[in-house]
């Protein structure tokens, strides 16, 4: 049986796509999970210890599967951390949608 994600009909030019489900959330429970992600981090490897995310800001979403929040910046990184944070940043804007 095929997936039904990937089923072309005779008519269809291009399978349809999985809509990505959020959850939603305000700017402060986003910033609480990445501050949790954060000390989970620490938890793992102490060099991490300080850095911190900005707070969550809206922005308009480039397509209904776009993220639609961003931070602007890490106010206090490390040596090390930039890269560790974005990925950190990356994926809590897949997972959230941000409410008002």
């Amino acid at each position: 049986m095929p997936d039904s994600l990937t089923y072309l009909a005779a008519d269809d030019v291009q399978a349809p796509q999985a809509a990505t489900i959020r959850k939603r959330a305000t700017a402060d429970e986003i910033q609480a999970d990445l501050h949790d992600r954060i000390a989970r981090l620490v938890a793992r490897d102490p060099k991490f210890a300080g850095c911190e995310v900005a707070f969550p800001r809206a922005i308009p979403a480039r397509n209904d599967n776009a993220p639609n929040w961003t931070v602007d910046g890490f106010p206090r990184l490390a040596t090390g951390c930039y890269t560790t944070l974005v990925k950190i940043v990356d994926q809590a804007r897949l997972e959230y949608e941000l409410v008002a």
